[in-house]
């Protein structure tokens, strides 16, 4: 009874912590607007110019003698920046420190981060999701709503305002999947379903949302003339089709925000080669004409090498701003940007009314949300918002429903399973993968007789010896596939001395070999024979949870849990989108 009553008050507290943070957004708009003009009318050049910039910070720890803390101090006290953007930390030291920028500030700053993953992937302890393909394996929308309003009241409890998700890059070509999991897939009309429930989830936990990549990741492709850029060289038709219908379908769901990649469409600027985020045709014509959106428009990170080789480091962030951007995000050094942009408005480079109506939009956002009656974040919250067991519980389930079986030739529910007899091969793309060790210490957690071996880059080749005799006198294989795609290049970069073991041991156990792969789900081309093939859509990072489905697979192969996802993107003819085999305990 105690522990009922305890669980009780948690939850009202939960509810009322969450009900504050929404509550302070149910503002007459007409309040709103008069606030904003009010605020915005007592800015000089200055500090209209710092609202429009927005720097990153890093979440851990940091003392307030830090000379890094003393540049955050300043850009938030004397130079009155617009947003910050953080990364990294825990929930009580992110907290506390965006509590202690904001009280510096004589306006509130919005606070942003990325969550592809969920606060999770940013904020160690915070719930961390599978990737947006993984929710579009499941096909629920109900799912991506409650989980995107978790996402959303944890981020809230942070003091993070915004999210630069979902990312609306449509995954169209299984020989180029640029984003992975990041995308929902290639299914337009799931995705539309997938953004509107997403968007209106984060909007009921009150944060703001960020259509991304502008104009699309998801089948970009190498510009041979400038080095690291990219290109969508496709006709408008083909962009109808795909790409710009997904972001209008973003833009349709209400996201509060839409950025810029550093990506040309020559093909329909006249042969233009500079990128989105400084080129007018595609900011100013295609996201606010064509598309019609009305909201805030950023540019992507504008620090990269790259970026600032050609453009300059401060000259970027003026073109961004000439080409029709309302927030210029992490440019290379934000004070010396900002100074650059006002010489370019004393100019008549940048008009005043543009500096004005960028200003004023964003204001309007951080009022909206009620930052100016209340900025900081209770820190005694925290605990009772991030990372709770009924959170990390969706998560899981989210997991769980999303694995998708791709083939099985009758192994699968695995039957007298032994295993003492089961030999556990995991193979890795990169040298350097820690998840791979999580994933066998939670194998032997599970099975502690299986036997496991290891196979990356360096291996001594002795060892493929060893792993082939261990395998031949095995009465189960268990593959778990660490192999992610090549960005630019191939979607199944399997080496070949482990191909050869792989279609070795397949030939001498037929019906005996299990794959699972954590996040690629085109490695099934690689191994089309293997008689068992099944993928969870989590590469890590940025890119979706994968320690998650670990004990998914655990379950699956102890018989708890069946795989039901469906396949969101084209992998090949034989594995179209939908595919996806039921089994039955």
């Amino acid at each position: 009874m105690k522990n009922l009553i305890q669980g009780v008050v948690i939850i009202i507290l939960l509810s009322q912590t969450v009900c504050n943070l929404v509550s302070a957004q149910k503002k007459n708009p007409d309040e709103i607007a008069e606030l904003t003009k009010k605020t915005l009318s007592g800015l000089s050049l200055e500090k209209k110019v710092a609202q429009l910039v927005c720097a990153e910070i890093s979440g851990n720890y940091i003392s307030d003698d830090d000379p890094k803390f003393q540049l955050w101090l300043r850009l938030a006290r004397d130079h009155g920046i617009g947003g910050f953007v953080i990364y990294g930390g825990t929930p009580h030291s992110a907290g506390i420190l965006l509590n202690r920028l904001q009280q510096a500030s004589a306006i509130p700053i919005l606070i942003s981060t990325d969550f592809e993953g969920g606060p999770g992937q940013q904020i160690i302890g915070a719930s961390e999701f599978p990737s947006n393909m993984a929710f579009a394996a499941t096909g629920d929308t109900d799912l991506m709503y409650r989980a995107a309003k978790i996402m959303g009241q944890e981020g809230r409890a942070l003091g993070i305002h915004l999210t630069y998700t979902p990312v609306s890059d449509v995954s169209v070509s299984p020989d180029n999947p640029q984003e992975s999991g990041r995308s929902f897939g290639g299914d337009l009309e799931l995705m539309k379903k997938m953004l509107n429930a997403y968007v209106r989830g984060y909007h009921e936990s009150g944060m703001l949302t960020t259509s991304k990549h502008f104009p699309g990741r998801g089948d970009m492709k190498g510009g041979p003339a400038y080095p690291s850029f990219t290109t969508l060289n496709k006709s408008m038709a083909e962009l109808n089709a795909n790409e710009f219908k997904a972001f209008q379908n973003a833009i349709d769901a209400g996201v509060d925000f839409v950025m810029t990649e550093h990506i040309a469409i020559p093909s329909i600027t006249d042969g233009s080669m500079l990128p989105a985020s400084v080129e007018p045709k595609l900011v100013k014509g295609i996201i606010r004409d064509k598309l019609g959106f009305k909201g805030i428009i950023t540019s992507d990170d504008l620090w990269y090498d790259h970026v600032t080789a050609r453009f300059g480091r401060e000259e970027v962030a003026v073109m961004a701003l000439m080409a029709g951007h309302d927030i210029v995000l992490k440019p290379k050094d934000p004070v010396a940007t900002m100074q650059a942009i006002v010489d370019a408005r004393k100019k008549g480079r940048i008009s005043q009314e543009q500096i004005d109506q960028s200003v004023y939009k964003l204001l309007y956002k951080k009022f909206s949300l009620g930052l100016d009656k209340n900025r900081l974040v209770n820190i005694d919250d925290i605990t009772k918002v991030v990372g709770t067991i009924e959170h990390k519980t969706v998560v899981q389930e989210v997991a769980d429903r999303s694995v998708t079986l791709l083939r099985n030739e009758n192994v699968l529910p695995v039957k007298n399973f032994t295993p003492s007899k089961t030999v556990h091969i995991t193979i890795q793309k990169d040298e350097d993968q820690p998840n791979v060790k999580l994933l066998i210490r939670e194998m032997t957690a599970a099975f502690p007789e299986m036997k496991h071996y290891s196979l990356k880059p360096t291996i001594a080749k002795s060892v493929y010896e060893d792993v082939s005799k261990a395998a031949a006198s095995a009465d189960l294989v268990i593959l778990s596939l660490f192999i992610q795609r090549d960005r630019h290049g191939d979607p199944t970069p399997v080496r070949k001395e482990d191909i050869d073991l792989i279609n070795t041991i397949i030939a001498s156990h037929p019906g005996k070999v299990v794959a699972m792969s954590f996040g690629n789900p085109h490695l099934i081309r690689k191994i089309n024979k293997v008689p068992a093939f099944m993928v969870g859509y989590g590469e890590g990072g940025f890119f979706g949870n994968q320690v998650v489905y670990f004990s998914s697979f655990v379950r699956i192969l102890k018989g708890q849990i069946v795989p039901q996802g469906k396949l969101p993107i084209v992998v090949s003819e034989g594995y179209p989108i939908g595919a996806g085999l039921l089994i039955f305990r």
